[in-house]
């Protein structure tokens, strides 16, 4: 991808994003693209289709989109004639990055496998806890409540669950940890995990007036 490509889809990904305010917003296609290519370099991926794919992952998203087929994407990738064999590889993984519940999985691919991490990563430590309140906000959820967390909830299951925003570390953000593909990423997610146990800790504390 010459710098002038990557400079143009960048534009439009800025305009495409320019709405969003549920922490899907360009910012965190940026933060997916800069993490997957720095993971890409230490595990000599190919950097074309890591960057293509952390770049286009959410603009097809169920939350943010209604297309259909990965029209999005593919419109993107048409207009900046990406070859149909590059095109086929990154739908494959804008395919399977996504947290679908116990139904999740692990791309095939080590391009698919390093920009799911680094969509995950980005899920969680400070930038998780301020995406998660942000998501929360955007979409009318409480704070926190007595609400039992559910666990292992299959896609559809975990597509319709609306609980709190506290409940979603432990139905989701706390699970990533151990879902990460590549040795780099497990070394940034055990990092963040602990800044996000730290945090809930210091939560239910202040929650019960011990501090």
């Amino acid at each position: 991808m010459t710098k002038e490509v990557l400079d143009s889809l960048l534009s439009n990904l800025q305009e495409f994003f320019k709405d969003d305010y549920s922490g899907h917003d360009f910012n965190h296609t940026m933060r997916v693209y800069k993490l997957a290519n720095n993971i890409a370099i230490q595990e000599h991926a190919n950097l074309e289709i890591v960057s293509l794919a952390a770049l286009l992952h959410d603009v097809d998203d169920v939350k943010l989109t209604q297309s259909i087929n990965y029209q999005n994407a593919r419109l993107l990738m048409n207009r900046y004639g990406i070859d149909k064999a590059t095109q086929e590889e990154v739908i494959a993984i804008i395919q399977d990055v996504s947290f679908k519940g116990n139904q999740s999985k692990s791309p095939s691919t080590l391009e698919g496998k390093i920009v799911q991490d680094a969509d995950r990563l980005d899920a969680i430590g400070a930038i998780g806890i301020a995406r998660a309140f942000t998501f929360g906000g955007n979409h009318s959820r409480p704070l926190y409540n007595d609400e039992k967390p559910e666990r292992n909830m299959d896609e559809a299951s975990y597509r319709q669950h609306q609980s709190s925003t506290i409940n979603h570390f432990y139905e989701k953000l706390l699970l990533l940890k151990d879902m990460m593909n590549t040795e780099c990423a497990r070394v940034l997610a055990d990092q963040r995990h602990q800044f996000m146990v730290n945090y809930l800790e210091e939560f239910f504390d202040e929650i019960e007036g011990k501090k």
